[in-house]
C-alpha cells in the first residue's frame, strides 16, 4: 500500500527532532521578523528578497512572494488572489481570541507553493480544508531543515485536509505534537513526498477521534485526509467528465480542465506548462518559472548567463546597473566566506536546508561537519558544495549511511586544521557505511596541520585510501587508517569457487590455484531462506554486523591441494541450513586481489527433533492434538508417527484406599493462591521445564547420537500396563489430528516422532485424559424398601455400565419427603466404597433410627459425580424377595454351583456312614453290586506266611491279611 511509518523510530527520534524543528523555526522567525541573518541559517543570499518585507511588497499579479502571517489574522488578506507563492508560506503564532474567524479566510485560487508551508501555534483552528481547497503542489525548492510541510503545536486542529494536494516534490513532512489531530494513520505520506527520505509523524495518543477513524469511505485509493476528503496522488487520472476532458497533457500535475492544467509538473512559462524554457526566456530554478529579462529585474533577481538567480555564483558580483553577474577577475574581495552560527563553532550539515545555505561558499570560516542520516539526492551536494576551496578548521564526515561519494569536494585545495579533531586530525572519515569514492585530488591539496583518520568505512577499498593518502600533502606520521580486518577489495579479479555439500555438517570448497595469491580469506554465514540476501547491506558492512560472518584466514600451504586446485573443508555447520559463502585472495601488491561471487548452499538434513504436542480440544471420547515447531524445524519433516497407549487404572491400588474416610481432593485453585505460593509454583515449573529441555538436549536423537533414536519409552515402560490402541502415520501437512473412539475420563499416553529421509527422531510424549460425560455414571435399576416390622432398609443397584473412570464410592441418601411441608427435610447419608458394595452383592442392608420414604444414590467416580433421581421406599415383601434379588444380583450360576456341591457332599457322607456300619450286609440283594471279590487261592498260598499281605481287589480297596498261630485269621478293610 506504500505507507511506511516507523512508529518505533519516530518515538525515539521525534523528541529530539521536535526540539530541533522548534528551535530552528524560532531562529527563522526571528530572522524574518527582525532582519537577523547568518550564513549558516537563512540569509538574503539563499532566500528570496521579498522575505524582508512581506507585508509591503505584495504584487498585484497572481504570483505572490513569500508570505509570513503571524500575530494578527488580518494578515490573511495578503493571500487574496494569489495562485502561486514563489517562496514559502508560514502561518504562526496566531492568538486564541475571538477576533479570528477562520471560516471567512478561504483561498481557493492558491494552487502552488514553490518553497515550503509551515503552520505553528495557530490557536482555535480546527480544520484547514476550506482554507486551501485547491492547493495542488508544494515544490520544496527550499526547505526548513528537511521539510517542505510542517504542522506542529496546533492545539485545536482535528483534521489535516488538503483536498487537491497531490505532491511534495522535494523535502518531507513533519507532523509534530497536535493533540487532537486524527486520521494520520490513513494518510499515505510516502506517496505524497516524491523524493527519497523519511517523514516524521508524531503519533497521536489521546485524541478524541470518531469511531470510524480506520475507514476511508468511498476512497478508491484506500487513503484519506478524513472521512469526508479522499487523498489524491500524483499519477491519478484526474479528469472532469462534465467538461468532456478525458486526457490531460503529460506536463500537467493534479488534473486539468478547459482552462488548462491545475499546476505544471515542472516549468511554467506565463501560464503554459512546458518541458523546458524557450531560448528567449531566462530560467528561474528557484521558482521553476520562465521569465523575461524585465521580469527578472522586477523580481530583484540577478541575471547569470541564461538564468535568473537570487545570488551570483562564486567569483561573480551583481552589477547594479545591468543587474547581471560580472566576473570578479580573481579579486580576493569577491571571494564568498561562510561563517558558523556561533563564533569559533562548526558549520554543521545535517539537513538539506544546511546544504542550501552553503551554496556559492568558497571559504568556510570554521570546521565543516557532515552527518546526514536521511536519504537524499547526491547531485544536490555537487550543486551546493562544489565551490568550497578552503576550510579554516577541520573536515569531518561521519555516520552518513547514504553518502556514497565525496566528489563534491573536487575544488577543495587546503584544510588549515584550526582546530584539529582530537588534537591530531584535520580530515576525518568515520563510519560511513556506503562510502566508496573520495574526490579526485588536485595537485597542491594540503593539510596545513594534522593527519588523516579513515576508520570503519567498510566499502571504501584499500587502493583508493592509499592513493588518496599518498597524494595529499600532510604529516603521514599522524595518520590513522582502518585496519586490515576492515579492508575491502577494490576491483578484484574473479575467483571461480565451487561448493560441494558433503553431509549435514560439512562442505568442501575448491578453486583454481592460478587464482590464488599469498593469503586466502574464507567467509560464510547462515542466511534466511525466505528473504533475499542483499550483498550491499550484509557483506563488508560495519563491524557490529560482521559478527554474523565466520572468517577464516589461511595460507596456501595450509590447504589441501592437487595439481590444479586448492580445497578446504568446513565441518562445523548446522544441519539443513542455508549458507552464503565466498572466498577472497590477496597479496602485498594492490593488483593481487581476487574474490569469488557469493555462493549459496544448504546442508543436508539431520534427524528431525520431536514436535511440540498441544491438546487443542478434547471431549469424553476424543482428543485433538496439534503438532508444531518453534524454529521452522517443520521444514525437515516428511511425516510423523503417532502412537496412542491406554493406561488403565490399577484396581488393587485404588481399592486399598477408603474413599469414604479419605475422599478425593479437588484440583488446586491457582486463582486464589497468594503471591508466595504462586512464585514458588512458577519457580518449580520453570525448573522442571529447564530440566526437561536439558535432558532433551543431552539425549536428543541425531545423526551424531543415533543410539538415542532406538528408545521407545512407552514400549519399554508400559508394555505390561497399557495397550497401543492406535498407530498411525501422519503426513507432513497433518499437524492437526483427532483421536476418536476413546473411553470416558481415561488416561492416555500419546507419543509422536518426526521422520524424514535421514531417519525418525526421538519421541515426544504427553499424558492426557479425556473429559467426563454427563451421561455416564448413571444408575437405572435403583430399588429401595423397608422391612415392615423394623427400621431395616434395603437398597439394591448395579454398578454403572459406562462410568467416568473408576468408581470410588456410593453415597446413599435417605429422606422423608412431605409435599405439603415447605420446611427442611429429615435426611440421612451413608457412604459405601465400590469394593464394599461389590462384596455385599450390590445390596445394602442397614438399620436407621428414623423413618424415610425416599432414597437416592450419588455415584462418585474419578472424573465426575452423578446424583440419581429419588425413588420411593416400599415395604419389603419378605426375605424371599431379597433372596431372589441376591441371586439375581450375584448371578444364578454361583448359587447353582454351591447347591450342587452341597448335595454331593451330603450324599457322600450318608454312603460312607452306611458302609462303615455294615448296613450293606443286611441287604444281601445289594452285595452283588459291591466291588469286593476274594481270590481264595491267593489267600491259601499266603496262609503259611507269617507276614502280612496286601491284596488290591479290583483296584477299589486294599485288604490286609494277618497270619498268626495265636490268633484267629481275620482281615482288615481300609
Amino acid at each position: 500500500m506504500g505507507q511506511t511509518i516507523n512508529y518505533y523510530k519516530i518515538s525515539n527520534m521525534l523528541p529530539m527532532a521536535g526540539a530541533f524543528f522548534s528551535r530552528t523555526l524560532v531562529i527563522f522567525l526571528l530572522a524574518t521578523c527582525c532582519g537577523m541573518a547568518t550564513s549558516s541559517t537563512l540569509s538574503p543570499d539563499t532566500l528570496p528578497a521579498e522575505i524582508n518585507s512581506t507585508a509591503a511588497s505584495v504584487p498585484a499579479t497572481y504570483e505572490c512572494p513569500s508570505m509570513d502571517i503571524r500575530n494578527q489574522c488580518e494578515n490573511f488578506a495578503h493571500l487574496e488572489n494569489c495562485t502561486v507563492i514563489t517562496g514559502y508560506l508560514i502561518i504562526v503564532l496566531l492568538p486564541a481570541n475571538n477576533s479570528c474567524d477562520y471560516s471567512k479566510y478561504r483561498f481557493p485560487k492558491l494552487r502552488e507553493i514553490t518553497h515550503f508551508l509551515i503552520m505553528y501555534e495557530v490557536k482555535n483552528l480546527t480544520s484547514i480544508r476550506d482554507m486551501f481547497p485547491n492547493l495542488t503542489v508544494i515544490r520544496g525548492l527550499k526547505l526548513l531543515l528537511n521539510y517542505a510541510l510542517g504542522i506542529s503545536a496546533m492545539d485545536s486542529l482535528q483534521t489535516l485536509e488538503f483536498p487537491n494536494l497531490v505532491a511534495i516534490q522535494r523535502g518531507h513532512v513533519y507532523i509534530g505534537d497536535n493533540p487532537k489531530l486524527c486520521y494520520l494513520n490513513r494518510i499515505n505520506f510516502d506517496r505524497l513526498t516524491l523524493a527519497p527520505g523519511d517523514n516524521y509523524i508524531y503519533p497521536v495518543k489521546d485524541a478524541n477521534c470518531p469511531a470510524t477513524i480506520d475507514q476511508c469511505s468511498g476512497c478508491n485509493s484506500g487513503y484519506c485526509w478524513s472521512n469526508k476528503v479522499c487523498q489524491k496522488f500524483e499519477n491519478d487520472n484526474v479528469i472532469k467528465m462534465q467538461e468532456r476532458i478525458q486526457h490531460c497533457d503529460e506536463q500537467c500535475l493534479g488534473g486539468c480542465s478547459n482552462r488548462g492544467c491545475a499546476v505544471c509538473r515542472s516549468w511554467t512559462d506565463h501560464g503554459e506548462c512546458v518541458e523546458e524554457c524557450p531560448p528567449d526566456k531566462y530560467i528561474s530554478a528557484d521558482y521553476l518559472r520562465c521569465y523575461t529579462r524585465e521580469e527578472c529585474v522586477e523580481k530583484k533577481l540577478a541575471i547569470y548567463k541564461n538564468t535568473c538567480v537570487t545570488s551570483c555564483p562564486a567569483g561573480y558580483n551583481v552589477n547594479n546597473v545591468t543587474h547581471e553577474c560580472d566576473s570578479c577577475g580573481g579579486v580576493n574581495s569577491c571571494t564568498k566566506v561562510c561563517n558558523p552560527i556561533k563564533e569559533g563553532g562548526a558549520i554543521l550539515i545535517q539537513t538539506l536546508a544546511d546544504i542550501e545555505h552553503l551554496k556559492g561558499c568558497q571559504i568556510c570560516n570554521g570546521s565543516v561537519v557532515i552527518s546526514l542520516t536521511n536519504r537524499f539526492i547526491e547531485s544536490e551536494f555537487v550543486q551546493h558544495l562544489s565551490d568550497i576551496e578552503e576550510i579554516v578548521g577541520h573536515l569531518k564526515v561521519f555516520k552518513s549511511p547514504y553518502l556514497t561519494s565525496l566528489k563534491f569536494f573536487r575544488n577543495l585545495r587546503k584544510i588549515h586544521g584550526k582546530p584539529l579533531e582530537l588534537h591530531h586530525y584535520s580530515l576525518i572519515l568515520y563510519d560511513n557505511q556506503n562510502l566508496r569514492e573520495l574526490w579526485p585530488v588536485r595537485e597542491g591539496l594540503e593539510l596545513a596541520n594534522g593527519g588523516i583518520s579513515i576508520q570503519a568505512n567498510d566499502r571504501l577499498c584499500n587502493r583508493v585510501i592509499r592513493n588518496f593518502k599518498n597524494t595529499v600533502k600532510h604529516d603521514h606520521s599522524l595518520d590513522s587508517i582502518q585496519t586490515s580486518d576492515q579492508e575491502v577489495l577494490c576491483a578484484p579479479a574473479k575467483l571461480n569457487l565451487f561448493v560441494e555439500v558433503l553431509s549435514y555438517r560439512s562442505i568442501k570448497l575448491s578453486w583454481a590455484k592460478d587464482e590464488t595469491f599469498e593469503q586466502v580469506e574464507i567467509l560464510y554465514r547462515p542466511t534466511d531462506p525466505n528473504k533475499p540476501f542483499v550483498e550491499h547491506s550484509e557483506l563488508d558492512t560495519n563491524v557490529c554486523e560482521r559478527v554474523y560472518w565466520e572468517r577464516e584466514l589461511k595460507f596456501p600451504q595450509d590447504l589441501e591441494q592437487n595439481n590444479t586446485h586448492y580445497f578446504y573443508k568446513i565441518q562445523t555447520l548446522t544441519p539443513h541450513t542455508k549458507y552464503a559463502c565466498l572466498v577472497k585472495s590477496f597479496g602485498e601488491d594492490d593488483n593481487q586481489e581476487a574474490r569469488s561471487e557469493i555462493k549459496f548452499f544448504t546442508t543436508q538434513m539431520d534427524i528431525p527433533p520431536p514436535p511440540q504436542i498441544q491438546i487443542t480440544k478434547k471431549s469424553f471420547n476424543s482428543l485433538t492434538l496439534q503438532l508444531s515447531y518453534a524454529n521452522r524445524e517443520d521444514q525437515l519433516i516428511d511425516f510423523y508417527m503417532l502412537e496412542v497407549y491406554e493406561i488403565p487404572e490399577n484396581p488393587m491400588v485404588l481399592d486399598q484406599r477408603d474413599y469414604c474416610e479419605d475422599p478425593m481432593k479437588p484440583f488446586p485453585d491457582y486463582h486464589n493462591e497468594d503471591f508466595d505460593d504462586c512464585c514458588s509454583r512458577r519457580l518449580e515449573e520453570a525448573e522442571d521445564d529447564m530440566f526437561q529441555r536439558q535432558l532433551e538436549k543431552e539425549f536428543s536423537c541425531s545423526l551424531d547420537n543415533k543410539k538415542y533414536c532406538e528408545i521407545n519409552p512407552l514400549e519399554d515402560n508400559y508394555t505390561n500396563n497399557a495397550n497401543a490402541i492406535l498407530t498411525k502415520r501422519l503426513e507432513h501437512s497433518e499437524t492437526n489430528y483427532t483421536i476418536r473412539s476413546l473411553e470416558r475420563y481415561q488416561l492416555y499416553a500419546i507419543q509422536v516422532q518426526a521422520c524424514n529421509r535421514a531417519d525418525c527422531g526421538s519421541f515426544r510424549i504427553i499424558n492426557e485424559r479425556t473429559n467426563y460425560s454427563l451421561a455416564a455414571d448413571k444408575i437405572y435399576d435403583l430399588t429401595a424398601c423397608k422391612m415392615s416390622h423394623n427400621n431395616e432398609y434395603r437398597v439394591h443397584f448395579k454398578e454403572p455400565e459406562k462410568p467416568n473412570g473408576y468408581i470410588t464410592l456410593y453415597a446413599l441418601h435417605f429422606r422423608y419427603f412431605n409435599s405439603s411441608s415447605n420446611g427442611p427435610y429429615q435426611g440421612h447419608v451413608h457412604c459405601l466404597t465400590r469394593r464394599e458394595h461389590q462384596r455385599n452383592n450390590f445390596l445394602y442392608q442397614g438399620y436407621l433410627n428414623s423413618t424415610f420414604n425416599q432414597a437416592a444414590v450419588r455415584v462418585e467416580s474419578l472424573g465426575h459425580h452423578t446424583f440419581t433421581d429419588w425413588v420411593e421406599i416400599t415395604i419389603c415383601s419378605g426375605v424371599q424377595v431379597y433372596t431372589k434379588t441376591k441371586l439375581a444380583g450375584r448371578g444364578s450360576h454361583s448359587w447353582n454351583i454351591f447347591l450342587i456341591f452341597f448335595i454331593l457332599g451330603a450324599g457322600g457322607t450318608v454312603l460312607w456312614v452306611c458302609y462303615k456300619r455294615k448296613y450293606w450286609r443286611k441287604l444281601p440283594q445289594l452285595r452283588r453290586y459291591l466291588p469286593v471279590h476274594t481270590n481264595l487261592q491267593s489267600l491259601r498260598r499266603d496262609a503259611s506266611n507269617d507276614e502280612d499281605r496286601q491284596i488290591l481287589v479290583d483296584g477299589f480297596e486294599t485288604v490286609r491279611f494277618h497270619n498268626s498261630p495265636d490268633e484267629d485269621k481275620k482281615y482288615l478293610v481300609h
